[in-house]
């Protein structure tokens, strides 16, 4: 709600129905668009794209955010985060900063997180390092070495 008791505008939101299908088209701009029906072209958006259960996408996806209950054949490349429920089946690679998915969904391709997690991830085991006791430069670039387990140092 607003500062004097006015609830604000809801977010605009195109919706695609169960009964529809649209073939050889391409959806961009900066809403959030919700799809229930049948959609085969690419989607480029600003906003949320959410596709329901019942909702079919042929074509490479990209968005700010992406949910997934129904089924999509493509790309998927998000900004931020996908999140696939437990309906949820993806035939193609999906490219994001995170990725969530309920026990359940299912993907028949590669996940590849966008660049800066790496970061992310090494700022996190070096924090880590200390409280575990745990020499991670012993590991050399990867994160599990191929000969063995790592080596915990029990030393304080």
């Amino acid at each position: 709600m607003g500062k004097k008791g006015k609830s604000e505008p809801p977010i605009p939101t195109t919706v695609i129905g169960e009964g529809v299908r649209l073939e050889s088209a391409n959806l961009t701009g900066s809403e959030n668009v919700v799809i229930y029906g049948a959609f085969v072209g690419d989607i480029d958006l600003d906003g949320i794209l959410s596709v329901g259960e019942s909702g079919r996408v042929i074509g490479n996806i990209r968005a700010k955010r992406i949910e997934i209950s129904g089924r999509v054949k493509g790309i998927v490349s998000c900004d931020a985060t996908v999140y696939l429920t437990p309906t949820a089946y993806v035939e193609g690679n999906i490219e994001t900063q995170i990725l969530k998915m309920d026990e359940g969904a299912r993907i028949n391709g590669r996940c590849q997180m966008a660049d800066g997690q790496t970061d992310n991830i090494s700022l996190e085991l070096s924090e880590l390092e200390g409280k575990l006791r745990f020499d991670f430069s012993k590991m050399g670039d990867t994160l599990i070495p191929e000969n063995g387990p790592p080596i915990i140092s029990t030393s304080a």
